[in-house]
């Protein structure tokens, strides 16, 4: 279900209509049904792999804060007989049984990712070193599924663990919560990538109708389909058809391409954006910007600090 379907749009109507209808306490069971009712649209067989980073990395997530909790309560008991030694030795066995449970988690998420994003990129390129070995034999290509997001609600799975293991704050207790924080729909396709701290209070709280609020996310909306439909779909005639014919276009043309590619990029991608921010913003859900004028930078770092900001952060 694309941005710039008349689907999602419908999909988008019948949501606004319902969320401030139903009990503000009942808006997140909403989302949380919207979001799936979302993914489905992209396949019901895409719904095993968000199910296992949702459920290991809840399931690891409280059994990494109970850690927190059993050394904590611990130390207090023990605050009189045990040690200086003693103590850091406790510590440091419970950091690391913390540490082999969070490494766990990230290499059988971060796998899945992996292997289903890049075994026939890796497949590519392993048949094009053959064929330049003169090799005759080639690696047959693997029908994966790539499913909606996989590479946004992992890493924003992973931040979440990496933070409750770092102790930033506590596991959410509630899986159905969680499974929203995994699955809110708006930044399924572009991004940006939340923190957990970020979207908690906002994401499970109850929102009145503010039409000021409202309007201001509406306006971001159209904002992002102007910049998808009338730029960046525009620019891309351009750029397809001075890289269809390299025989033609030369030259100057090159440095057009060049240009017209860089602004359907920023217009496509930024127009995402705008459109993920001002859905959420008309659910009284703020989420942080995700580029700020990186064409204008003055160098290349900080350029990196204008892009994609949300994953420059993450890492």
């Amino acid at each position: 279900m694309l941005f710039t379907s008349y689907s999602f749009l419908a999909f988008l109507l019948i949501l606004f209509l319902l969320y401030y209808i139903v009990p503000k306490k009942c808006q997140w069971v909403l989302l949380l049904i919207a979001g799936y009712v979302f993914y489905a649209h992209a396949g019901w067989e895409c719904f095993l792999f968000i199910g296992v980073t949702t459920i290991t990395t809840y399931g690891v997530g409280l059994l990494i804060d109970r850690n927190h909790n059993q050394q904590k309560a611990y130390l207090a008991e023990n605050k009189a007989s045990l040690s200086k030694e003693e103590k850091k030795a406790y510590k440091e066995k419970q950091k690391n049984k913390r540490f082999a449970l969070m490494v766990v988690c990230l290499v059988l998420n971060f796998g899945i990712l992996a292997v289903l994003k890049y075994t026939n990129f890796a497949i590519a390129n392993i048949n094009g070193i053959l064929e330049m070995a003169g090799s005759e034999k080639v690696l047959a290509f693997q029908d994966l599924i790539l499913p909606l997001g996989i590479s946004f609600y992992t890493f924003q799975s992973m931040g979440y663990l990496i933070d409750i293991h770092r102790g930033k704050y506590s596991a959410q207790k509630n899986l159905f919560k969680f499974a929203l924080f995994v699955s809110f729909f708006p930044q399924l396709i572009q991004g940006p990538i939340s923190r957990y701290d970020d979207l908690e209070k906002s994401l499970f709280a109850q929102h009145a109708f503010d039409w000021h609020t409202i309007s201001y996310g509406l306006q971001r909306i159209l904002w992002g389909f102007f910049k998808k439909l009338v730029i960046a779909d525009r620019m891309l005639i351009g750029v397809n058809a001075l890289i269809g014919d390299t025989q033609t276009y030369t030259g100057f043309y090159v440095f057009m391409g060049m240009l017209f590619y860089a602004l359907q990029l920023y217009a496509d991608f930024t127009g995402g954006i705008d459109i993920t921010i001002g859905i959420a913003q008309t659910l009284g859900i703020p989420m942080q910007e995700n580029f700020i004028r990186p064409y204008f930078s003055k160098g290349i770092k900080e350029y990196w600090r204008r892009w994609h900001i949300s994953l420059g952060s993450w890492f």
